[in-house]
């Protein structure tokens, strides 16, 4: 599931002791981090986010006062798919071997001992699973004392953090997983040979790209539209506060995306291209999620009160709407797609609230009706090509293979009624209004918005839309024509003359009536 992670021996220098002494060895491997690219303790209360998120809560304040007690409630109560969690491959092959060899293989984690047990049982190479038992947290030093008293012939300990210092410091021989060569060099200073060092999969500024899905900030270019309608971008204040929030915005956004990604690890793990997000796929380690989404967030909504309390407050209702999103709404039939309609409009409510102007009832309208059908076509992709697959239900969502059609038909009326609004506001608003020089270029919109939407709708139907059409659309050469075509449309109407049209001659253009 996760990206295979390349095995090097140790070096001559490192390697101390001979196979034939690691042979009388039994061999421990740690859990978290190692066995697995992730954290059971942080899997576990993001299970909890996801079903009961106020006890999840409650359960993380108590964590540093009763840190035993804590996560066995934590653990114990915890429903995890033990066989979709990122397994390092070379680690377990590397204790198949040791079994093979006739050597004892032990499980020993922190984790509370129902998780370890699970695990253990899951991948059948275990003589043993020990973990923490609800009194004593076996970690580091209790760790270290439960295999000396175990393995009073010594062992050999393979584990990732700076925690297991204390264990290997015990060893008779060292693993590693990760940590480079800083961390074999501390390990040497200890006195214990280095016999097998195994790297994680790459992170780094990429996999933090991803978490962050900065792409998706591409959206929050929709505040800027209800200050480019009214006319009033070109007033430096109201544009300077437009781009200082479009990032505090992008912040929350993200923080966010991170919180989505933590309560629907099992689910992304299950899908076909989801399971490459840098947390499903243990490329970044869990605990730094939940440390970078409050920040996020919190980082966000306070530039945003500094910055206007009204545009705070929009961002606060984003927020809960995601939350809710994120937690249930999503799992529900329709409801989401209008809610993700909901969210894209609520951003022009922001631009409205920072350029301090009234939003349009029309383009109210117009924005639900396109972006809940560019949500039913992301539904729309995603059933068909679950249902591809065999999939009778649509995990973690609330569609059924045969709602193919019902996505469809409802995509395709909100498609159709999209650009026939567009007419209705030319017709009864922008003609009569004067708001426009030449309202008459305006009639460009509708035709280059149904041509988009058309195209949209065929790619989905064939399954070949992304994920996401609004992050399509700022890739697709011929979705960014036309949305140059709607913009050209809006400027002409807004900055040519007045009657430019009747004062035109095509026939001179077009070489006719000589």
């Amino acid at each position: 599931m996760s990206q295979p992670p390349i095995v090097r021996p140790a070096n001559d220098a490192q390697a101390a002791i001979s196979p034939e002494s690691l042979k009388t060895l039994p061999l421990a491997v740690d859990l978290d981090g190692t066995l697995l690219f992730t954290d059971m303790l942080f899997e576990s209360l993001a299970d909890h986010f996801r079903r009961r998120p106020l006890w999840a809560l409650w359960q993380m304040m108590q964590l540093p006062f009763s840190l035993a007690a804590t996560k066995a409630r934590i653990q114990s109560r915890a429903s995890l798919d033990i066989g979709t969690l990122p397994v390092n491959e070379d680690v377990l092959a590397y204790c198949r071997r040791a079994r093979s060899a006739g050597r004892p293989v032990w499980l020993v984690s922190a984790s509370d001992q129902s998780i370890v047990s699970e695990v253990a049982e899951k991948y059948g190479v275990f003589d043993r699973a020990i973990g923490s038992n609800g009194v004593t947290n076996n970690k580091a030093g209790a760790k270290a004392r439960l295999l000396a008293a175990e393995a009073p012939g010594g062992y050999e300990y393979i584990g990732d953090s700076r925690a297991d210092m204390k264990v290997w410091a015990g060893a008779k021989a060292a693993s590693i997983v990760g940590g480079g060569e800083k961390r074999v060099r501390a390990v040497e200073s200890l006195g214990v040979p280095v016999a097998q060092t195994f790297e994680r999969p790459a992170r780094g500024a990429t996999a933090w790209t991803k978490a962050l899905r900065l792409h998706q900030w591409a959206k929050n270019v929709l505040i800027f539209v209800p200050a480019i309608m009214s006319m009033t971008i070109t007033d430096p204040s109201i544009l300077v506060t437009l781009m200082l929030a479009f990032p505090l915005l992008g912040m929350m956004a993200s923080g966010t995306y991170i919180l989505n990604d933590l309560v629907d690890l099992s689910a992304d793990r299950s899908h076909p291209s989801k399971y490459k997000r840098p947390f499903a796929s243990g490329r970044l380690k869990l605990w730094q999620g939940f440390v970078m989404a409050p920040l996020l967030i919190l980082t966000g909504l306070v530039g945003g009160f500094l910055l206007s309390p009204a545009f705070a407050a929009t961002m606060l209702i984003y927020l809960a709407t995601t939350l809710a999103y994120s937690m249930r709404l999503k799992r529900v039939a329709l409801i989401d797609t209008m809610t993700l309609g909901f969210l894209y409009t609520l951003r022009l409510a922001m631009g409205a609230v920072l350029a301090g102007v009234m939003l349009s009832h029309w383009l109210v309208v117009f924005s639900m009706f396109l972006f809940v059908s560019l949500s039913l076509a992301k539904r729309h992709v995603e059933v068909l090509r679950r249902a591809g697959q065999g999939e009778r239900r649509i995990a973690n969502r609330g569609y059924r293979a045969e709602d193919a059609t019902l996505t469809l038909g409802l995509g395709l009326a909100t498609a159709t009624a999209t650009p026939l609004i567009l007419v209705l506001y030319i017709i009864d608003y922008a003609w009569p209004s004067g708001v426009y020089a030449a309202p008459e270029a305006l009639w460009v919109a509708p035709i280059a918005m149904a041509m988009w939407l058309m195209r949209v709708w065929l790619l989905a139907n064939r399954e070949e839309l992304h994920d996401d059409p609004v992050v399509f659309a700022f890739k697709d050469p011929q979705s960014i024509l036309i949305g140059a075509l709607l913009g050209i449309a809006f400027v002409t109407a807004a900055f040519v003359p007045s009657g430019w049209v009747h004062t035109f001659d095509f026939n001179t253009v077009f070489g006719r009536g000589r």
